[in-house]
């Protein structure tokens, strides 16, 4: 169980498996020495492998990679910058120039109602009535 969740939720929490570590040691511990001081030792017992448990584990590391893939690609913003790069490069170069002026959306500035329009003075030095959009 602890493996899946940490496996999965990696991405969400990067401290889990350093926590899941300290965790197992102290576990380790505590069961070496109820093993030693308080139960009897256990007969050993040879296996041949780990039984279901090795598909289960292996379907769960599939499962986290994929989780943890979808996460970093929806959370953040490389999946943009990929498409961008690849579909839209300029110059048929592979570079990111103009990435951000393709990501903003554009406004044109004349659907401003009157009531909502700047007033003459307000107005920065740079601004004059050649701008139509803003992004």
């Amino acid at each position: 169980i602890q493996f899946g969740f940490i496996t999965l939720f990696v991405a969400s929490f990067p401290l889990a498996p350093l926590l899941a570590l300290f965790n197992n040691i102290i576990e380790i511990r505590v069961d070496a020495w109820k093993l030693t001081t308080q139960f009897r030792r256990p007969v050993a017992a040879k296996a041949h492998s780990i039984g279901a448990w090795e598909e289960i584990l292996n379907g769960m590391a599939v499962l986290s990679v994929v989780t943890n893939a979808f996460i970093v690609a929806f959370t953040s913003d490389m999946m943009p910058r990929l498409v961008y790069m690849y579909a839209y490069q300029p110059e048929g170069e592979m570079n990111m120039k103009g990435y951000i002026n393709n990501s903003l959306s554009v406004f044109n500035i004349s659907q401003f109602p009157n009531n909502s329009m700047p007033e003459e003075g307000e107005n920065p030095v740079w601004f004059n009535s050649s701008i139509t959009t803003c992004r």
